[in-house]
């Protein structure tokens, strides 16, 4: 063979071998595919006990909106209540994380072109309510380890093909926030946004950066791992609005029934602010991350438009429903209340978050991005 058909030879070799994918990493195991979501409160599936909402100081299924109602009588006006139903083990520690959270619901990954189905098994979800950006990075929380070091031990055992991050709303305050716009709404105080407003900036600035370390802490774990970061995808995720603005309030907004019916103590101007600019600038701020560190975004802020609690033209479910027959979640609230004035249903943290129906939605959007080669998503109810 000549020296010019050895080189043409060696040439074609090369070029199949860089056109080959590389070889797995020897330092993780073959395993199923998988996804793995961390983060805080509203990607642990926290208010995923409730189909909807029920106004009834009837301790039973209230109206069957309570996931975790069970040996109920006939009418079921009196139910044992048993969250670990729908909470397991996490519900001991204040994790929540739901069997209806957001990661239960993915069905496959796209990967360099090809998807990857994820069976129930191996959708794994190790957020937890509560968890800021350190509880991801640096700190054990509620008892559990780092978030970094779960997710190490997932992709180890696993083919992780998807990590999807909520996180920031914690480390920027944000049920502080609340909490003070609904002590406005309760005292007749000074409305929140103008306490509030001249210092968000500053704020989502210093979620920004805390969203950041987190972000890089995950990237250095699955590196370490054994992952290139084109082997998996990675899907840093924004925050849906609880609140529908003041003008599509179904309660009016000096009535004490937002409250005492609806579960919605906010003023008008203060539920326009957090629909308007402080849930928008909170997506903004998560979308600069997502770009500078090179991720997937899912723009969430959207996702539960027409159906955030007390939003006009959904509603609370009746004594006509129950648990074999509730409230359609195309006629309901996507979000938990906040609870009314002595009537006990579950824990003040499920407040405001997205319920079971929520969930289900927020679950479809990331099977949206997640199915799909694009880069960003904003989504919207009927994605879900």
């Amino acid at each position: 063979m000549s020296r010019a058909r050895c080189l043409t030879a060696a040439a074609a070799t090369a070029l199949v071998l860089a056109a080959a994918p590389a070889p797995a990493s020897a330092s993780r195991a073959a395993g199923p595919p998988a996804a793995v979501s961390l983060g805080d409160s509203f990607i642990s599936g926290e208010a995923g006990r409730w189909r909807g909402n029920g106004n009834t100081a009837a301790a039973g299924s209230r109206y069957g909106t309570d996931l975790a109602a069970v040996d109920c009588n006939a009418d079921e006006t009196s139910c044992r209540q048993d969250p670990g139903r729908v909470y397991g083990a996490s519900y001991d520690n204040g994790c929540n994380r739901s069997v209806g959270a957001e990661v239960e619901h993915l069905a496959s990954v796209r990967v360099r072109g090809r998807a990857h189905r994820i069976a129930e098994a191996d959708r794994i979800n190790v957020a937890c309510s509560g968890a800021t950006a350190e509880a991801v990075h640096s700190r054990s929380f509620k008892g559990e380890p780092r978030q970094v070091d779960q997710l190490a031990r997932h992709a180890r055992s696993r083919d992780v093909k998807l990590v999807v991050l909520s996180v920031g709303g914690n480390d920027l305050g944000f049920g502080s926030i609340i909490k003070q716009c609904v002590t406005a709404f309760t005292t007749g105080s000074t409305h929140c946004h103008e306490q509030l407003s001249p210092g968000f900036p500053e704020r989502v600035a210093r979620m920004g950066t805390a969203v950041r370390e987190a972000v890089r802490a995950v990237r250095t774990t699955m590196s370490d791992a054994g992952y290139d970061d084109s082997d998996y995808r990675f899907v840093l995720q924004s925050y849906p609005s609880p609140l529908p603005r003041g003008a599509d309030n179904r309660y009016p907004d000096t009535d004490w029934s937002r409250w005492s019916s609806g579960g919605c103590p906010f003023f008008d101007d203060d539920s326009d602010w957090a629909r308007d600019e402080v849930v928008p600038a909170i997506a903004d701020g998560l979308r600069r991350v997502a770009a500078d560190e090179g991720l997937d975004f899912l723009d969430l802020r959207d996702a539960l438009d027409g159906h955030e609690v007390c939003a006009e033209g959904v509603g609370q479910a009746t004594a006509d429903n129950d648990l074999r027959h509730p409230l359609p979640r195309s006629r309901g609230e996507w979000v938990r209340w906040i609870g009314l004035p002595g009537v006990g249903q579950g824990q003040a943290q499920e407040y405001l978050h997205p319920n079971a129906y929520g969930q289900e939605v927020l679950g479809g959007c990331l099977n949206a991005i997640a199915a799909g080669a694009g880069r960003e998503l904003r989504c919207t109810p009927d994605q879900g």
